[in-house]
């Protein structure tokens, strides 16, 4: 089997790696970087659970400030998740996530994804603890990188 056909089959087997079930709905400074990221991928995978686009809410809710500064609002967020290099994961099939760095105040992870329809994706999810506010204590996505090319990913 291909390299590429067993990160395939690795990601099909793994699928969301939190449950459809398991609805964490706001930041916590108890959680994980990675949890984060799986929360996220959840909700997205799981969009339309319980209503329509409630996934993408779910998964801004663990924006970082910063991020949110760059991606609007909600609305905002919610039609670029819906554009060409994001909506691979809004309802997608399965997905995996690898660590790559995590450190004292930022976290990198390569996550791949099998999206409803079309090929294996894979993007770079940054996340960083917050200092202060709030918020205090809360590791939240700062970035998502747009699709990365298999030959290009971490």
């Amino acid at each position: 089997m291909s390299r590429l056909g067993l990160i395939l089959a690795a990601v099909v087997l793994a699928g969301g790696t939190a449950g459809a079930g398991e609805r964490v709905v706001a930041p916590d400074p108890g959680l994980s970087p990675e949890r984060v990221v799986e929360i996220q991928l959840d909700a997205l995978q799981h969009n339309d659970d319980p209503h329509k686009d409630a996934g993408i809410a779910r998964a801004w809710a663990f924006a970082h400030p910063l991020n949110k500064i760059v991606t609007g609002p909600l609305q905002r967020f919610a039609s670029m998740i819906k554009s060409p290099g994001y909506r691979m994961l809004v309802d997608h099939r399965a997905h995996s996530i690898r660590r790559v760095v995590v450190m004292e105040e930022t976290a990198l992870f390569a996550v791949a994804v099998v999206p409803a329809s079309g090929p294996l994706v894979f993007y770079q999810w940054k996340l960083e603890k917050v200092q202060d506010g709030a918020l205090a204590g809360d590791w939240l996505t700062v970035a998502v990188s747009p699709p990365i090319r298999r030959e290009d990913s971490i």
